[in-house]
């Protein structure tokens, strides 16, 4: 078990039943903040930044069975013994390799628009895009959006990754991750490893979002039920990889239906 201290928001009464929920690449907690405040009426809602990201510490390495530890240091921190767990891309990783290595801690899992597999490294182009900008010479965040327009044509992920810039002091900007660290250990992030025989017999939902390359329901069938035997998979189809922000009232109606609450 790592000792490292994550940082995080709670969201409901403590004494509700505990979920975690868990931000992809590039992200921080407050990706979550809108749906976490949702639930926050039935559960005691986590949402950490994972290590490099967010305000979290900056630490050498990225394998997901570290950044799983992170989150269960953080649970025994709180005095939680068991929780929901739910993970977007990146996070959602972070979550299965969670319930395949420590099933007895968790409940019910979400896993949003990722399957258990290795992907190619489409985020190259994105952190070249990103570790470019003069970030220190910056005055604006418009600036720095205008700047990623020809490399990144989405203004909703322009506006997702520039989430990311802080003001250094002195009328420039700086990265609150640690871009150089993430990087660097980009192909562990981009793989996804399981032992053999190892199995999360709990309910688990993965909720596909319908333009998304990330998660196909037929191609990944198999591998999905093979780690995950009670996993069902759900499509929002007018969302992208971002389903909780590009249909958040869907998606918060599917989460609330799996957990139970309507």
């Amino acid at each position: 078990m790592t000792n490292t201290q994550l940082n995080y928001k709670q969201f409901g009464d403590t004494n509700n039943p505990a979920l975690f929920m868990l931000h992809g690449l590039l992200g921080s907690m407050d990706n979550w903040r809108g749906q976490a405040q949702n639930l926050s009426s039935h559960f005691n809602v986590i949402t950490p930044d994972l290590r490099n990201h967010g305000h979290s510490p900056h630490l050498s390495g990225m394998r997901y069975k570290d950044m799983a530890e992170d989150v269960l240091s953080l649970a025994e921190d709180l005095g939680i013994s068991s929780f929901d767990l739910l993970g977007h891309s990146m996070g959602g990783k972070v979550a299965m390799n969670l319930a395949l290595n420590h099933s007895e801690r968790l409940n019910k899992l979400i896993i949003v628009d990722i399957a258990p597999k290795s992907y190619p490294l489409w985020h190259l182009p994105i952190f070249n895009a990103l570790l470019s900008l003069p970030v220190h010479e910056i005055k604006s965040r418009k600036t720095a959006n205008d700047m990623l327009i020809d490399s990144i044509e989405s203004s909703v992920e322009r506006a997702f990754l520039l989430k990311n810039l802080k003001s250094d002091g002195s009328g420039g900007y700086k990265w609150r991750c640690d871009l150089s660290e993430i990087t660097r250990t980009y192909l562990n992030v981009a793989n996804f490893n399981a032992t053999a025989g190892v199995t999360f017999d709990k309910p688990t939902l993965f909720i596909k979002g319908g333009q998304s390359p990330y998660l196909d329901p037929v191609e990944d069938q198999e591998k999905i039920t093979l780690l995950f035997p009670q996993a069902s998979i759900i499509t929002i189809e007018d969302a992208g990889h971002l389903p909780h922000i590009e249909s958040a009232e869907t998606f918060s109606e599917q989460v609330n239906s799996f957990l139970g609450l309507s």
